[in-house]
């Protein structure tokens, strides 16, 4: 199981790494017209002011264990952002480790978005962004809200493979990134919207939706194949370490054991005499 993590993990940091540049992009891009004051009232950049508001988890987990406490990290992480924050938490699992437990913990499961893919692909953050966006905006011409105010998603973040970071990154509304000052460095560009840069941002909200989730799914992958290739090997080690000293256990009781009938054979030979 460690050979086959390590090779899993490899794929999984290549395919992270090739994606960066286009989830920056689009990343750059979004935040870049959120900031403009003429999308101030978009439905996707404006915070609602519905006193008690509908947080929306997307949780990255895992479908299988023997990943250490990789599953159980990230969603305590969610339950510990929820409570401090005091958010009104509806969770949109991915993972059935995460449905599991979140379904143990008498949480609201508000829709379970599917497994967690192995090499996930684009078509499947899609898949996923369609039903996420029905629960924050019914309709997009219309600018009908729908039962989720804000957005979150929770994924677990890969600095080194020792090095993993539970994160819980706002995605919906944009003024949630904006004015947390989470996208200082990214400034206006020079850049002519057709028709105007409220329509372009309606428009591309659905695709930068889908982008965020799919940056988030590869990174969960790659942490995952990193947890289950440290929690295999430390495996590895314990039971190593564990038949050594049984090793030794039972050479030292065998050896008492021989020790005893010797002793046993000259004190009967002696009797004797």
């Amino acid at each position: 199981m460690n050979l086959v993590a390590t090779a899993k993990l490899s794929k999984s940091r290549q395919r992270w790494s090739n994606t960066l540049p286009f989830l920056e992009g689009t990343d750059s891009i979004m935040m870049g017209a959120a900031k403009s004051p003429a999308t101030a009232n978009n439905i996707f950049v404006k915070e609602r002011g519905t006193q008690h508001k509908n947080t929306g988890y997307i949780v990255f987990t895992s479908d299988r264990g023997k990943c250490g406490s990789y599953n159980i990290n990230i969603c305590k992480a969610v339950l510990a952002h929820a409570s401090a924050n005091g958010k009104n938490a509806l969770i949109l699992p991915v993972g059935t480790r995460g449905t599991d437990f979140f379904l143990s913990n008498s949480q609201n499961v508000h829709r379970q978005l599917g497994d967690m893919p192995e090499a996930p692909a684009y078509e499947d953050a899609e898949a996923m962004g369609l039903k996420v966006l029905a629960d924050f905006c019914r309709d997009t011409e219309t600018a009908k809200p729908g039962e989720i105010d804000e957005l979150y998603i929770a994924y677990t973040k890969y600095h080194t493979v020792l090095n993993l970071e539970p994160t819980i990154k706002p995605v919906l509304p944009l003024s949630l990134r904006v004015d947390n000052g989470l996208d200082a460095a990214t400034e206006l560009s020079e850049i002519e919207y057709d028709p105007d840069v409220d329509s372009f941002l309606r428009y591309m909200a659905p695709m930068y939706l889908n982008v965020q989730i799919y940056g988030a799914m590869l990174e969960a992958a790659l942490c995952e194949q990193a947890a289950r290739m440290v929690a295999t090997d430390t495996a590895t080690n314990n039971a190593e370490e564990l038949i050594e000293d049984l090793t030794l256990l039972f050479n030292r009781q065998r050896q008492g054991m021989i020790t005893q009938e010797i002793t046993e054979i000259v004190s009967g030979a002696s009797a004797l005499k």
